[in-house]
């Protein structure tokens, strides 16, 4: 009875690990590799993970879970790919789970996207809940494919009091309809982005973006207007 009962526990604790997508992909702007590097190792550092290999282009950091009586000790590798491209880097995260020294699957990283936002968010100042997964594909064996973000990060007001867009997410809503970073948003539903406050701005695409309403930018680029995009 008491194996049958660890064996079902050990199944309960792998069954997360099945689940959700196996890589989270993201652009960290106007950055390099090692700055990149540096945070990782500060991040997972501070939340108990030890550095397992650092490389100009790679950090894996591991962790040790389960207690070893109820649940076998599982020995989790997390690797971070680095790719420097156009003054950004490019983030690739995978985790690998080990049972007695020996890789059993490729894990989920669903866990670790907090600290994954956190790394961005800390680099290049992108709001937590705009730091999402690049890496738009299905998720495994579920058949549902992963729904697009807005993609807008916003940056500072321009001389005519208009709001810049810092940069526009690859694979995004607003990416798909044309919008690329130091475009100006003049107006955004009709609204002058010079009335509204920024962090009503912020909020109202983020709330928009997740009722999956229809958003019309109007927008201009290099100081001339290009008409208007609608993003649903």
């Amino acid at each position: 009875m008491r194996r049958i009962l660890l064996v079902s526990l050990f199944l309960l604790s792998l069954a997360p690990a099945c689940w959700g997508a196996t890589l989270f992909t993201t652009t960290i702007r106007e950055t390099d590799t090692g700055k990149v590097q540096d945070m990782i190792l500060e991040v997972m550092t501070g939340k108990n993970f030890t550095v397992d290999e650092v490389d100009p282009y790679k950090v894996v950091v591991a962790k040790n879970f389960g207690d070893g009586f109820w649940l076998p000790t599982q020995l989790c590798k997390v690797k971070f790919n680095m790719l420097q491209r156009d003054g950004n880097v490019r983030l690739l995260v995978s985790e690998l789970e080990l049972l007695q020294g020996q890789v059993t699957r490729q894990r989920s990283i669903d866990h670790l996207i907090p600290l994954i936002q956190e790394i961005r968010n800390k680099l290049d100042g992108t709001p937590i809940d705009q730091v999402v997964n690049e890496a738009v594909n299905q998720l495994p064996d579920s058949g549902n494919v992963r729904k697009k973000s807005l993609g807008i990060v916003l940056g500072d007001r321009n001389p005519d009091g208009y709001v810049a867009i810092s940069s526009v997410e690859a694979g995004s809503k607003a990416a798909d309809a044309g919008l690329v970073g130091r475009d100006v948003l003049l107006e955004v539903n009709g609204r002058s982005t010079k009335e509204m406050d920024m962090a009503a701005l912020r909020s109202y695409l983020a709330n928009k973006a997740a009722e999956e309403a229809s958003l019309v930018l109007v927008y201009s680029r290099g100081g001339t207007p290009q008409g208007s995009v609608t993003i649903r």
